[in-house]
């Protein structure tokens, strides 16, 4: 993976906690999707109704679409000063705008800005069924320990990404109309568009649609508080590698755990 990719995964993450970036923003997913986690980079590798047809056959994995929507954003904790012009705000050149503008202006290398408009999530509500057949197939040697599964996603109404490529990066976004006095970033239906890039890295600017976030489930040991902390209930004996998936599961407590939640 690259460098920019890794930064933005890593970021969103800590940022998040129970999210996880989809990179590259906008790649095709779909719930029930399967893969396995390079960092915080999730990268498919199957379906579950499409690649275990008997045991999640269709109508099983019930979905279900929060009716709420929301604005998602985030800035690097340094190096990301943004701006808001109003319309007939005097611009660099001492003349009055004839749009609303918003400058973005990066301190350093590496700093993101992302911004989601009108995030709406769609969820497995049955993720509890859905393990005990990931149980039942990890028993049967059919699933791998380190898969993952897309329990959750994140799409947005509009996104705006910048990740700066030096200290003199910068963005400036425009209203589409000159209708608009001020800049809302949280209005998912107010049109913008970049009129201005200066040694950006990356950038992505979508009207919507695009799946940017994703929820995360994994079957692996479950945790017991001990002490002033937490462990696994049990570890791996050392002839564990000659043991099956139905022994180690029965010794190890497994369960379907939503990550970040640990």
């Amino acid at each position: 993976m690259s460098s920019t990719a890794n930064l933005y995964a890593n970021e969103l993450k800590k940022h998040f906690r129970t999210l996880y970036a989809n990179w590259e923003p906008g790649t095709e997913l779909r719930l029930g999707d399967y893969g396995r986690l390079e960092g915080n980079i999730f990268v498919p590798e199957g379906n579950l109704e499409e690649d275990f047809p008997k045991e999640f056959p269709q109508d099983f994995i019930i979905l279900r679409e929060d009716g709420a929507s929301d604005h998602k954003e985030f800035r690097s904790e340094s190096g990301v000063d943004v701006t808001f012009n109003a319309k007939g705000s005097l611009g660099t050149a001492g003349v009055p705008l004839g749009k609303a503008t918003l400058e973005v202006k990066f301190g350093h290398k590496d700093a993101i800005f992302f911004d989601a408009a009108g995030c709406t999530t769609e969820r497995i509500s049955n993720k509890a069924k859905v393990g005990e057949v990931i149980t039942m197939l990890y028993a049967r040697d059919k699933w791998k320990s380190k898969y993952c599964v897309v329990t959750d996603l994140v799409k947005a109404g509009r996104t705006i990404l910048a990740v700066s490529q030096s200290a003199n990066s910068s963005i400036t976004i425009e209203a589409s109309s000159d209708k608009v006095a001020q800049i809302d970033l949280a209005d998912a239906s107010m049109g913008l568009g970049f009129t201005s890039v200066r040694s950006i890295g990356y950038k992505v600017e979508a009207l919507g649609g695009l799946h940017l976030l994703m929820g995360l489930c994994q079957y692996k040991p479950g945790f017991l508080g001990i002490g002033d902390g937490f462990k696994p209930r049990s570890i791996r004996s050392r002839s564990a590698g000659t043991k099956s998936n139905a022994e180690l599961a029965s010794e190890q407590d497994m369960r379907f755990i939503q990550l970040g939640l640990e």
